[in-house]
């Protein structure tokens, strides 16, 4: 703040001596009023708001149209469910149950309710909250999650416990409530606004609430009053800065601008690594990267083309140029973190561009193919489209790369608008049933956005997640991933470690295997 009060008697006297004639007291408190808000907007952020610095969010709502990374950062901050994953990722813990039963037939879970919560606008929650709530979850027909919550049959609340009955039993339920839209929401605050209005704007009974919302700029989360646990929560804003550029980002990573920087590419790590200031950090994530064909329209609704593709992309080469010694190629749709549910005897197909040209040849295309991929301006999906171009080129593939934001992508993959596109995925809680269901539940997401209708696969999929016996729940997932491989629709490029930065001045930040940010012990020294 020293170097702040100088800075404004500087000015005060620069003022003094350079404005002639016509200065007057007025003038020189008018200077002073705004050089005091623009102190007191520097101190602000500089002493009370820890700022992320990524892409920005479309809703705020976990069940609104379109939600990825960018809005569950934001929304775990905002609204909790009944429970959540262990910062490891490999438990189950209580959040806003204390504890729960399960009925022998696996069809009623029973949970106890902690005692006096309200939301951030002081409303307590009521009974009706978590029905609606879960309802919502299940019901919202634009959600791209409610699948999570279709096992679903009927949620009661009475006294201070919640009851939920399920249609069939199913195997994945208690870590399915883990899941970032099985949150807790206000019926009564959702019902006062229109649904375009509540997506934008809602409340929650987290550690943080919405602030302000200035778009293009950035979302600011102010701590929660009426938090359960106020009087642990060490930082009084939370500020997520929308930087879409990697470089740009990381260069205000280094200036202070931002103080913790997400999704590091492997290109940068080196760069953090030697900053002054700044820490690198890497671990073992469920994150892969992907790419997925159209199936509805040539040249990928010919699985003979699907599987020639394979043989024209060197996955090794991709994950080593991309992410270096935190990348790998993978041959399983899946994360190799699910462990047992893991596919391990699946193998990437060798890069072999000579017989995949003899393949296409073989399949009616002497003269090879020619597609367009769209690729986001981020510098990880870049590299993977100019190699991809490379690569595919002496297997006589054409690859037209073309440039868009992701939300653009995103909305022409779900009309199945794009010939080939690229995503990642990372899984919100530790079952193999959201991946698997995500691209084998072909009314959730088309599979996955390349609009492969495989009716067994489907079928797969439903009797797997009503599988209660632990060791036939795990052949039946790896046989889903089997039938994946080979119908070479989702084809996954690599895995890598999740690597993010941030400020030295950081304490207490936590970063879990799904790429969640716990910030309620956030704290920045001076």
């Amino acid at each position: 703040m020293k170097g702040i009060a100088n800075i404004l008697t500087r000015t005060l006297e620069y003022s003094a001596c350079n404005l002639k004639g016509d200065l007057t007291m007025k003038k020189l408190l008018a200077i002073l009023c705004l050089l005091c808000v623009s102190v007191s907007a520097f101190a602000f952020a500089e002493e009370d708001t820890i700022v992320f610095g990524g892409s920005e969010p479309t809703y705020l709502e976990p069940n609104a149209p379109a939600v990825g990374g960018p809005e569950i950062h934001v929304v775990e901050q905002i609204q909790e469910g009944l429970v959540r994953m262990s910062s490891d990722g490999t438990t189950v813990e209580p959040l806003l149950a204390t504890d729960w039963t399960i009925s022998d037939d696996g069809l009623t879970y029973t949970f106890n309710l902690v005692p006096g919560v309200v939301f951030s606008d002081g409303t307590p929650v009521k009974g009706e909250d978590w029905v609606w709530s879960l309802y919502r979850a299940r019901d919202t027909e634009t959600s791209e999650y409610r699948f999570v919550a279709e096992p679903i049959d009927t949620v009661e609340a009475k006294d201070n416990q919640l009851i939920i009955t399920l249609t069939e039993p199913n195997g994945a339920f208690l870590a399915e409530l883990a899941s970032f839209n099985m949150v807790l929401g206000c019926k009564a605050y959702a019902e006062s606004m229109t649904e375009e209005e509540y997506i934008m704007h809602p409340i929650g009974t987290g550690a943080y609430m919405l602030k302000e919302w200035n778009h293009g700029n950035y979302v600011l989360l102010e701590k929660n009053p009426n938090y359960r646990n106020a009087d642990k929560v060490k930082t009084q804003y939370i500020k997520f800065q929308t930087v879409e550029d990697d470089n740009t980002r990381l260069m205000q990573l280094q200036s202070g601008q931002i103080d913790i920087m997400g999704d590091i590419p492997a290109s940068l790590m080196d760069v953090v690594r030697t900053t002054e200031g700044l820490t690198l950090k890497t671990f073992e994530s469920t994150q892969i990267r992907y790419l997925l064909l159209n199936t509805t329209i040539e040249p990928f609704n010919d699985i003979n083309v699907r599987k020639a593709l394979l043989k024209g992309i060197n996955r090794a080469e991709i994950a080593e140029v991309v992410y270096g010694e935190f990348g790998g190629a993978t041959a399983s749709v899946l994360s190799a973190a699910h462990s047992k549910y893991y596919n391990d005897a699946l193998e990437v197909t060798p890069y072999n561009p000579e017989e995949a040209k003899a393949d296409l040849a073989a399949a009616g295309y002497p003269d090879g193919v020619e597609f367009t991929l769209y690729s986001s301006p981020n510098e990880v999906y870049q590299q993977m489209a100019i190699l991809l171009q490379s690569q595919l080129a002496p297997a006589g593939f054409t690859v037209n790369i073309v440039t868009q934001d992701g939300g653009t992508i995103y909305e022409n993959a779900q009309n199945l608008k794009n010939q080939a596109c690229m995503f990642q995925w990372s899984d919100d809680y530790y079952d193999p049933s959201e991946m698997l269901g995500w691209i084998c539940d072909y009314d959730q997401s088309q599979a996955w956005f390349t609009g492969l209708n495989d009716v067994e696969l489907d079928e797969m999929q439903a009797a797997a997640l009503v599988e209660r016996d632990d060791a036939k729940r795990v052949e039946m997932y790896k046989d889903l991933q089997q039938r994946v491989y080979d119908n070479a629709n989702v084809i996954p490029l690599f895995h890598n470690s999740f690597a993010y930065a941030f400020s030295d001045k950081i304490e207490g930040l936590a970063v879990d295997t799904f790429s969640n940010y716990y910030c309620e012990n956030l704290s920045k020294a001076e």
